[in-house]
């Protein structure tokens, strides 16, 4: 199982329009994923057991000028394997898979984003390095992630449909992952997330999600034992994914929302099912800008 911010919700990271310059916005997001089945590499499922992970993730971005942007997200995962023990045949190295909960800090993010145009739509390219902090777990069914370092490139797009579709919107975020061999193997990756929201009142909005993941590279799995690339085939598996959901936002107050996106996994191969997925998420956000204006009137 690899768990992490790359299975968080497009609510998350989606960045098609930066913040002003000197704006600052965190956000704290806990992430409940239950897989009960996996995905074979021909697209069916198998139920060889369950896992659980909990994501608790720190995000944040910071405005350097109007169109540059720079962010980082830092997340702490527990997970736990509930089923037969022991997993992968018994074979050494895959003691995360003992029934008991493993928290640990994983991988951090550093990110770059860069305001192309705001108009006719929104367009916001980015890169990304992300690197291991921890000696986390890496092997079995509750491995907490790769333990291998990134680097991103992709862009947030956005488009107001408010001519079409009073206060609408819609984001999509792509990116492709150069992820670092193990074993001499390439197993790239890239993911995009689609969004389609609307606002009922200033303060509510609701919103419709997409999540997709495709693999270059990677290996079919399952995997014997007697396999050269067993000891890392979960980190090498080739694990796509189609997965949907809903959520909805609600502003507290100007500078703080409170959001929950709940995903469910609808085709996948090589990897863990989401048969459940929940989010829920807290944003706080400083704009010096807006709150000059505020302050004058």
């Amino acid at each position: 199982m690899l768990v992490g911010l790359a299975l968080l919700p497009p609510t998350v990271s989606a960045q098609a329009w930066l913040p002003d310059k000197g704006a600052f916005n965190t956000s704290f997001v806990f992430n409940d994923v239950l897989n009960l089945e996996h995905w074979l590499p021909n697209g069916k499922t198998l139920d060889v057991g369950h896992t659980r992970s909990q994501t608790y993730a720190a995000l944040a971005n910071y405005g350097v000028t109007d169109k540059l942007m720079v962010s980082a997200a830092l997340p702490f995962i527990v997970t736990q394997w509930m089923g037969p023990r022991p997993s992968h045949g018994g074979q050494p190295g895959f003691n995360v898979d003992n029934g008991e909960e493993h928290g640990s800090f994983t991988d951090l993010r550093l990110g770059v984003h860069y305001q192309l145009i705001e108009k006719p739509f929104a367009l916001a390219p980015f890169a990304a390095y992300v690197v291991p902090v921890t000696d986390y777990y890496t092997r079995g069914h509750a491995a907490q992630g790769r333990g291998v370092e990134e680097f991103i490139l992709g862009f947030g797009a956005g488009k107001n449909l408010d001519e079409w579709v009073p206060r609408t919107y819609t984001q999509v975020r792509y990116s492709y992952a150069w992820v670092e061999k193990l074993q001499g193997v390439k197993h790239d990756r890239s993911n995009m997330t689609f969004e389609l929201g609307t606002f009922f009142t200033p303060r509510w909005n609701a919103s419709l999600y997409g999540s997709w993941q495709w693999a270059h590279g990677g290996i079919d799995v399952p995997v014997p034992p007697s396999n050269p690339y067993f000891p890392h085939h979960d980190a090498l598996a080739a694990d796509e994914f189609f997965n949907a959901g809903f959520g909805a936002g609600y502003a507290i107050t100007r500078e703080l929302t409170a959001y929950t996106v709940y995903m469910h996994g609808f085709s996948g191969e090589n990897g863990h099912r989401m048969n459940q997925g929940l989010t829920l998420g807290l944003t706080y956000g400083f704009h010096p800008r807006a709150s000059a204006m505020k302050d004058e009137n």
